[in-house]
């Protein structure tokens, strides 16, 4: 496998291990309980905080994939110009809130990083620090998106020689 094919699907294999781990683990803490009357103290802290990243990269795996929350009921009653504002108004809205996950999640993992996990005795950081972690990673996927996106005209600001379906129905209806 190569370095590009690795970093493009980064989020589909760091979450495929991580979910295999967090389900091997509960299946050891049943295993334990149920057999050997031994509860393993740690299992269910270690897969809350699996769990955890497996759910934020699920989301980034949704930007990636234009999988995020868009109103298509209504996105698509647009046509031409009115679907490349709203295209823009959408993506300027998925920006801001990335850049908001990212800041809240710094400081709520600064505030979060003195305690600690009880059973697991490592730092609560560690389960903080994953929504400004993956929010930079799916930052760095919107952009990829954006830039997508912008070559093929789907923005207000559009480059000149791209020339979208909907620009071509507006043409013929014009006509």
């Amino acid at each position: 496998m190569n370095i590009k094919r690795i970093l493009n699907n980064l989020e589909e294999i760091i979450g495929a291990i991580l979910f295999i781990m967090m389900f091997a683990i509960l299946v050891a803490q049943i295993v334990f309980r149920q057999i050997f009357d031994s509860p393993l103290v740690w299992s269910e802290e270690l897969a809350i905080l699996l769990f955890t990243y497996v759910g934020m990269l699920g989301v980034s795996i949704g930007v990636k994939y234009r999988q995020h929350v868009f109103i298509d009921f209504l996105y698509n009653k647009f046509s031409g110009k009115g679907l490349k504002i709203a295209n823009t108004f959408i993506q300027s809205v998925v920006f801001i809130s990335l850049i908001a996950m990212i800041q809240i999640g710094y400081k709520l993992f600064l505030r979060k990083k003195i305690f600690q996990l009880i059973a697991l005795k490592i730092s609560a950081g560690w389960m903080y620090v994953a929504l400004p972690l993956i929010a930079t990673l799916m930052l760095i996927r919107f952009f990829q998106v954006l830039r997508e996106d912008y070559k093929e005209g789907k923005f207000i600001i559009s480059p000149k020689h791209v020339e979208t379906e909907s620009d071509e129905k507006v043409v013929s209806k014009e006509c």
